[in-house]
């Protein structure tokens, strides 16, 4: 039986709202010293989860997992807060996989995150995870066929891993459900709330029961945000291990004053002279801003990729593959890239484009230095990019220097190089160059001397054209003399007396009508050309009549009959058969007694 929900948890509308402002929100106290930790040992993890972390290459934990792993192993909710590539994956990762009963068939454990590709990345993290123990991981994400998701749900999947959008639809088509979820994970809360993804997660998690455990990582958290993890939480453990914004030290960071047109040549003057191990992450501002300078870098030989929200999932997971396998040499991508990604191996972060705040820089440079390694970050700023950089300057708490551009200095805003330097870098001039070499110089900077060419006239011969035979042609003797044109024949009209008019009408006139004579123009026609006729006679074949036969038409063959009229024979009548009895009738015409041969007339 479903446990009953919370209600009045959701907004009243999708998409983005305004939330209050929330001044009086108490911020988050970071710890100045977390507890000294040596190993995952000194927790009571699984241990094949243990042995998992070993194989991984982990041996000693990071700060925000020595604060987070405890408070998640003893049931409480924790809001934690870290900067970006300390490992807040395997801080919630590694408890909850260790707590999660792979023997019950539910959803046990729900993990939310702004983009697909920090999706796969955590979903991957968590397989290899909860894979000895038979613990499955379902990847929800948007822009791909809902039919494998939903077939890896129907499997039995205790852990789901999904963008808050295709997990709210799955819910509603009653292909996801809640009822016995115990952990409820928002990572990177705060890029939540900056692409209005609140709402959704607010009310994903009323359809989860009181009785989860919630857990928000982020490595920062705005007061609004602040707020609302506060409201979904019951006596949350805060912890943090930077205060306000802060990057790793091992990151070096610098920013080149530099026009607009000469970005692409330094980016790939960078590109070239970067070591073979070097991997680049370059970073622009809109989808077009990728397009345009991933046309302008295929062109090097170095493998160049690029990554924004508009290609298909499938494509992204493709390239994020081959960058995570270090087959790329640079990606050119949006702020996709900048939330969550764990390429250890990249040495290098170029801000193609400012970063609209503190916060996206701050996100934008965590992708290197990683892990403990070292790590360089160098932002492009232009004359238009004024306007973002020195308030970023501004709330940093660590300082950015400025470096020379790569190359000469044309490509600085102040305009060519200054003599001093440009004397500097030209190659030294040899003081003695030997005799020939000097003749040699003078023979070029000589005026040549060309002698002028005779040009021979050419004899030509003529050709010999053999003449043609040209037969005369017999033609008829035209005539241009204009034909008359031949007389029209009339039929006779007939002058038979009409039939007398009706009563009430005039009687018509029989007089014959006068006409006009008709006036033809002859016609000019130009004379045609007509080929000479033969008036040879011509040769007939002689005709093969077939002989007539004289029988009737009627009884004659199919063969024999002729179309031909048949001649005209009288009639022969048979003579009328006489009366049996000898005496006869008269004939009607025979003159009787009294009979004058005309009609009577009756008496008067």
């Amino acid at each position: 039986m479903q446990r009953p929900h919370r209600a009045g948890r959701s907004g009243s509308s999708h998409g983005p709202r305004a939330h209050a402002p929330a001044a009086d929100v108490e911020p988050l106290h970071p710890t100045a010293t977390p507890p000294e930790i040596e190993s995952f040992r000194h927790w009571q993890l699984e241990p094949h989860v243990q042995a998992v972390i070993e194989a991984m290459g982990i041996t000693k934990p990071t700060p925000i997992q020595c604060l987070a792993i405890g408070p998640v192993l003893e049931g409480k909710d924790v809001i934690a807060k870290a900067e970006t590539g300390t490992g807040k994956t395997l801080a919630f990762g590694a408890p909850m996989m260790s707590k999660i009963d792979p023997a019950r068939a539910s959803v046990l454990g729900l993990v939310l995150t702004p983009t697909r590709e920090l999706a796969e990345q955590v979903g991957n993290v968590l397989r290899q995870l909860g894979e000895p123990r038979g613990i499955k991981v379902a990847l929800v994400v948007g822009g791909e066929p809902m039919d494998g998701q939903i077939r890896a749900l129907k499997s039995g999947a205790q852990v789901v891993v999904g963008t808050p959008g295709r997990v709210l639809d799955l819910y509603k088509q009653r292909f996801l459900s809640f009822p016995w979820t115990e952990f409820a994970v928002l990572d990177e809360a705060d890029e939540m709330l900056e692409i209005g993804f609140l709402d959704d997660v607010e009310m994903i998690l009323s359809f989860i029961p009181e009785e989860r455990q919630t857990l928000l990582f982020s490595a920062t958290f705005p007061p609004a945000l602040l707020k609302l993890a506060r409201k979904h939480t019951r006596a949350p453990a805060e912890v943090a291990t930077a205060s306000g914004l802060k990057t790793v030290d091992n990151i070096q960071q610098n920013w080149i004053s530099i026009g607009e047109d000469d970005k692409p040549l330094a980016l790939i003057r960078m590109i070239e002279r970067s070591s073979e191990k070097d991997v680049l992450l370059v970073f622009c501002g809109r989808r077009e801003d990728v397009d345009r300078l991933y046309r302008r870098l295929e062109r090097l030989p170095f493998s160049i990729k690029a990554l924004h929200g508009g290609y298909d999932q499938a494509a992204r997971f493709r390239v994020m593959g081959a960058f995570r396998t270090g087959e790329v040499k640079a990606l050119v991508a949006t702020d996709v890239a900048s939330r969550g990604l764990d390429v250890s191996h990249v040495t290098h972060v170029i801000n193609y484009d400012v970063p609209r705040d503190i916060t996206g820089y701050t996100h934008r440079i965590g992708r290197t230095g990683r892990a403990g390694r070292e790590g360089a970050a160098i932002t492009f700023v232009s004359q238009k990019d004024d306007r973002r950089w020195f308030p970023i300057q501004k709330q940093a708490t660590w300082k950015i220097e400025e470096m020379p551009p790569p190359g000469p200095n044309r490509f600085a805003r102040g305009g060519p190089p200054p003599r001093e330097e440009a004397r500097r870098e030209a190659p030294p001039v040899r003081e003695e160059a030997p005799a020939r070499e000097e003749a040699a110089r003078e023979a070029r900077r000589a005026p040549r001397e060309h002698a002028p060419r005779e040009h021979a006239p050419r004899e030509r011969t003529p050709r010999e054209h053999a003449p043609r035979p040209h037969a005369p042609r017999e033609q008829a003797p035209r005539s241009h003399a204009a034909r008359a044109p031949a007389p029209r024949e009339h039929a006779p009209r007939s002058h038979a007396p009409r039939a007398p008019a009706p009563r009430g009408e005039a009687p018509r006139s029989h007089a014959p009508r006068e006409h006009a004579p008709r006036e033809h123009a002859p016609r000019e026609r130009a004379p045609r050309e007509q080929a000479p006729r033969s008036h040879a006679p011509r040769e007939h074949a002689p005709r093969e009549h077939a002989p007539r036969s004289h029988h009737a038409p009627s009884e004659r063959p199919a063969a024999h009959r002729s179309h031909a009229p048949a001649p005209h024979k009288p009639r022969e009548h048979a003579p009328a058969p006489k009366p049996p009895s000898a005496a006869r009738a008269p004939a009607p015409h025979a003159r009787r007694p009294g009979y004058t041969g005309r009609p009577k007339r009756d008496a008067d």
